[in-house]
């Protein structure tokens, strides 16, 4: 063999100056990248330096209390229509006014009491929550009648149904013909003068739904029916009502007060509706002029007229509860709750209100932006003084229309006797505390004030036994305050998610042929990947503003998070336009009334920031998918109603609908004669308010690192993305490579013919304290079963303990086992000492705590007939599997070597002949160079320098050999660190090989997948984990990421369970590829880098030692 060169040792730096230089720059490069990362981190969380414009004001600097004296706040008189109802002279039942009785009736405050719940409304379930058990039943709004076909639309309320059936709650959905706030008489109409068959098939769909939800009958609201029709209208209902009997269920009827009246024949349905519901309140609706909801006159006129029909008992008495606030000019008033009516009475400045007769009503005016606003609305008096009215007579029940717009001091009424009024009971009910959110104002630019305080009342008994107030100090809510509604011709479109190349592309440019504007609600990692389309987005005259970086919920994570989601949007917004924006909408929530802490808390901390919240009243939702029709009337329906900001998407999914739709939404808009605005228009305030520029100026340096390190994390993110699209494509492709080439040889070694190739042989044993484990391992030698010649030659490397000694007091009488004995100079010199002593050219090497079975010998050498083999590599087994990470090991040799070998085989491209269990050419060793020393792999130095020499390299399945692997994951560290960095070794000191056509697969296969699975993606591995796991703790879900991690782990497990099939070991020990991702995996990635910087350092790694425990069973 060729002598061994001094100080060859691969990576040894030999004047030690490599890794004082390594650290001289990995310090400055990591001094470097920790300021620019600091700077980074620091412009993430220190705020920009936002300005609301000046028109976005406080809401007390815009509402100015109004006095007035005039009309608008007097009951206005009116011809009592309900005198036409009357039936009192033909029943003689007509009851005393409300005040006459002292004492109600039997068992009054134990009828029915219904609440009507608005599923849109987050008030409306809090109410339902917190007082379900003064609840009879509940109606929640879920059934609607929306063509003349008898189509029905069902949304029912898991979270209703649980709260009723567990509350013991009667569920009573309503049917009704309201959609979108606007009455369909036509979808009543027509079912009611059609055919038999549609008017089956209804009623067939009704009793279905009401079945489903568990329903104890239904409420019927119909609006706005042709009273020709009344005749008709009854037989429906009469037919509904048998039906609803035949299951045991009941059927309510919603009867409104006025010339609506005419279309019930009460007289005649009195034998078939079980609870008639008497709808006292809306005496003035939002489409009249100012006044009362429910005057006292009013109401008590209107109840003594239809209580006449039908018996008391089966009336209820439906009570409002809510507000109307009247602005001048306007068409419609805006309903509001009596939260809302106090905020602003008192953001007005109102000091003190009286609330008298005649109307008993509360109302008050003020002036907002100079534009005149009336108020009335009902509260606990009015509902005290009607409630008397109604049990007075002896009625079945009541109804609180509608469940969270309600004075919250009725709950206290209903638990006490209206008949017995006095101080204490007053007391209970005057309290007025700043409980929940109100909406002040109008449009959808909002903004947050939170000054909550509690206020004050009054409450007396006028000489007519009736409940009088007076407001002394109105309570301050959390208040979201509207602005920017614009003019009524002006319409804005937004658009969020976005941008997507694929489909905010087609929208600009449809919008440039248009000439119209519009706004851009981003997402920062969309910008991130896109920011030339941001670019153009701002370059072309549209409007952008922020909506979050992740797209997560703000209302689901920390504080800290969602002030990084907004300023990392915001720092990637200036580093790519040049501009910052003040404009803000909520991922999830884009509601234009927020009531709920987890709708108002995200705007809230977003307002603190300097931004202004835009939400939208026009939603056609179109991520759903329903069609470009559909899509088209909505938003035909929403601005018919008044709406002005439609809501799209340019991202998140498949957007071709909205891309289809946009021309023509926006012609419909022209041809209305409206104008399509930008949201600054809207806002009557320039668009530089809105989106002002960056001053150059401005922090410089902190602009150019914040620019650089959005730039630098989008090209690392897209490195990583791109690498781990190519290492899956890569691990499927290896993975079908592998097993397609180890079945084929497989196939191949069981047709070969079987030889008995039995030449005389050494076995070299090279040992180190091993006198544990080498009496056992020379026992397995000797008693093979192979016919030829065998010598076996122990080198003891300078052994401190008794392995000589017991090499010599057990073998040596036996002529056949040699002892050599020198002082410790590593495995590979014992093993060149070993080779210059043995005596035949065939040797057989084992390391000393390896077991051969009796005739692995035997079946190790047949392929070293075939000269131009130099090599051959039998099958190394773990054995002993007592402990967790010895099976682990188990499984790797079964899947990650041996059936790595069988593929290898096929193409001659074995990368190592392992030192465990090997046979190999003297002369073959010595015409490669020997074993040589500089490298701490020498098998794997010296099968590739076989590979050099032309030879051929063989694996046999079936020779097998039991070593001991070790049992604990810091001696294993050991054994994988020694191992990698001989590989890495072997690597570097073979790297023209790589690539190198002369070696074939050699070159273009098996040394590439080294480089490649074995080292860099065993490395980078725990980032791609790390990256998984901070994905779940973060809640920044991303279903791709998951999918390249689920197919890394399905690969693993698939050749696993290949290679336990073939080796006929128990499938079982497959899924041991799970724990072992999360275990072994990290493991095996540290002893990667240890062995890197090692290498890096240039120091001389030894060999080291493994205690042996001799439990090879």
């Amino acid at each position: 063999m060729s002598p061994i060169p001094d100080n060859n040792f691969v990576f040894l730096d030999k004047q030690g100056k490599r890794w004082p230089r390594f650290r001289l720059f990995i310090l400055i490069s990591s001094v470097i990248v920790f300021l620019c990362s600091v700077v980074f981190v620091q412009s993430l969380f220190v705020m920009s330096q936002l300005h609301l414009p000046p028109s976005i004001q406080k809401l007390k600097e815009r509402l100015k209390v109004l006095q007035k004296k005039e009309s608008l706040l007097q009951a206005v008189t009116k011809k009592p229509l309900w005198l036409e109802f009357s039936r009192a002279s033909q029943t003689g039942q007509k009851q005393a006014k409300s005040g006459a009785k002292s004492q109600p009736p039997v068992n009054t405050l134990k009828r029915i009491c219904l609440g009507f719940y608005a599923g849109w409304d987050p008030n409306s379930f809090s109410s339902l929550q917190a007082h379900a058990d003064q609840l009879t039943h509940v109606c929640p709004e879920w059934l609607t009648m929306e063509d003349g076909t008898g189509t029905l639309i069902s949304r029912p309320d898991r979270t209703v149904q649980t709260i009723a059936q567990k509350k013991g709650i009667v569920l009573l959905p309503l049917l009704s013909n309201l959609t979108k706030d606007n009455w369909q008489p036509e979808a009543v109409e027509g079912v009611a003068n059609g055919p038999e068959d549609r008017q089956f098939r209804f009623v067939l769909n009704l009793m279905a739904e009401l079945e489903t939800a568990g329903a104890g009958g239904v409420v019927i609201d119909w609006g706005q029916v042709d009273p020709t029709y009344k005749d008709n209208v009854t037989r429906l209902l009469q037919r509904i009502s048998a039906s609803l009997h035949e299951k045991k269920m009941e059927l309510w009827l919603r009867v409104p007060m006025g010339l609506e009246l005419k279309v019930f024949d009460i007289e005649a349905l009195s034998a078939n509706v079980d609870r008639f519901i008497a709808v006292l309140h809306d005496e003035n609706s939002e489409t009249d002029q100012p006044g009362p909801i429910a005057s006292q006159d009013w109401f008590d006129g209107w109840l003594d007229a239809v209580i006449a029909y039908g018996k008391p008992s089966q009336w209820i008495v439906e009570l409002g509860l809510y507000g109307y606030d009247w602005a001048s000019g306007e068409k419609k008033a805006e309903t509001i709750s009596f939260a809302d009516a106090m905020t602003r009475a008192g953001r007005a400045g109102l000091q003190t209100n009286e609330v008298t007769s005649p109307a008993y009503n509360p109302n008050f005016s003020y002036t907002d932006a100079g534009v005149e606003h009336t108020v009335w609305f009902l509260d606990v008096a009015t509902f005290a003084n009607q409630l008397k009215s109604a049990l007075n007579l002896d009625v079945g029940g009541i109804a609180i229309f509608q469940l969270g717009s309600e004075d919250p001091s009725i709950w206290t009424t209903l638990q006490m006797n209206p008949f017995d009024i006095n101080s204490e009971f007053l007391a209970k009910i005057s309290d007025l505390k700043s409980s929940g959110a109100t909406q002040v104002g109008t449009g959808e630019f909002l903004s947050i004030e939170d000054s909550r305080s509690d206020g004050t009342r009054n409450l007396k008994i006028d000489s007519s036994g009736r409940i009088t107030e007076t407001y002394e100090k109105f309570p301050s809510y959390l208040t979201v305050s509207h602005q920017g509604e614009g003019k009524e011709d002006e319409v804005a479109i937004t658009f969020d998610d976005g941008p997507d190349p694929e489909w905010t592309v087609p929208i600009l440019d449809i919008l440039k042929a248009k000439g119209v504007k519009a706004s851009f609600f981003m997402v920062g990692l969309q910008m991130e990947k896109h920011p030339g389309l941001v670019q153009r987005i701002v370059q072309e005259g549209h409007e952008i503003g922020v909506h979050t970086y992740t797209h997560p919920n703000l209302a689901l994570v920390s504080e800290e998070r969602a002030k990084i989601e907004l300023n990392a949007t915001q720092r990637l917004i200036e580093t790519i336009t040049g501009r910052s924006t003040i404009l803000f909408r909520p991922p999830y929530n884009a509601d234009s009334r927020p009531s709920s802490p987890s709708e108002i808390l995200p705007l809230k901390l977003a307002q603190d920031m300097g931004y202004l919240t835009v939400t939208e009243d026009i939603d056609p939702e179109d991520w759903e998918m329903p069609g470009v029709d559909v899509i088209l009337e909505r938003i035909k329906q929403s601005r018919r109603l008044g709406g002005n900001i439609i809501l799209l998407h340019d991202a998140g999914g498949d957007r071709h609908q909205t891309v289809e739709v946009l021309p023509q939404i926006i012609d419909y808009i022209l041809a209305r004669g409206d104008q399509v605005v930008s949201l600054s228009k809207l806002l009557g305030e320039p668009p530089e308010a809105l989106m002002p520029i960056v001053q150059p100026d401005q922090h410089p340096v902190t602009r150019l690192v914040s620019g650089s390190g959005f730039r630098v994390y989008h090209v690392v993110a897209i490195f990583l993305w791109s690498f781990m699209i190519v290492a899956t494509i890569l691990v499927v492709l290896r993975t079908i490579a592998v097993t397609v080439l180890a079945l084929l040889q497989q196939r191949h070694a069981a047709g070969s013919p079987k030889t008995s190739f039995s030449p005389s042989l050494c076995v070299l044993i090279a040992a180190y304290n091993e006198e544990a484990v080498i009496a056992k391992t020379l026992q397995s030698v000797l008693t093979t079963t192979y016919s030829g010649d065998i010598s076996v030659w122990v080198v003891d490397d300078g052994s401190t303990d008794k392995t000589a000694g017991v090499v010599e007091s057990f073998f040596g009488k036996d002529h056949r086992v040699h002892l050599i004995q020198q002082s410790n100079k590593g495995k590979a010199m014992a093993l060149r000492s070993g080779l210059e002593s043995v005596t035949s050219d065939i040797v057989v090497m084992l390391d000393a705590d390896t077991q051969f079975q009796p005739d692995t010998l035997q079946r190790l050498v047949q392929p070293l007939l075939d000269k131009k083999v130099a090599a051959v590599s039998g099958h190394a087994k773990v054995g002993n599997l007592r402990k967790f990470i010895a099976r682990c090991q188990s499984l790797e040799y079964i899947c990650g070597f041996n059936l790595d070998r069988q593929a290898y085989h096929y193409l001659n491209c074995i990368t190592v002949v392992p030192g465990a269990v090997s046979a190999l050419r003297k002369s073959a060793i010595i015409q490669a160079g020997g074993i040589s020393t500089d490298t701490l792999a020498e098998d794997t130095d010296l099968t590739l320098s076989l590979h050099r020499e032309g030879f051929r390299i063989a694996y046999v399945s079936d020779a097998l050999a039991f070593t001991e692997a070790p049992e604990t994951i810091a001696t294993l560290a050991k054994q994988r660190f020694r191992w990698a960095f001989g590989t890495i070794q072997c690597l570097w000191k073979h790297r023209d090989m790589v690539l190198n056509s002369q070696f074939k697969a050699l070159g273009y296969f098996s040394l590439p997948s080294i480089w490649f699975f074995q080292v860099l993606l065993v490395a980078i591995a725990p980032v791609i984990d790390a990256l998984v796991i901070g994905s779940l703790l973060l809640g920044m879900s991303s279903p791709s990421l998951y999918a390249y991690f689920g197919i890394f782990l399905l690969m693993d497990f698939l050749l696993a369970a290949l290679a336990c099939l073939m080796e006929h070991e128990p499938l079982r020990q497959a899924w041991l590829t799970i724990p072992m991702r999360f275990v072994y995996r990290p493991m095996l990635s540290w002893v990667i880098w240890k062995a890197l910087i090692k290498a890096a350092k240039g120091a001389l790694v030894s060999w080291g030692k493994l205690d042996r425990t001799a439990s090879v069973t």
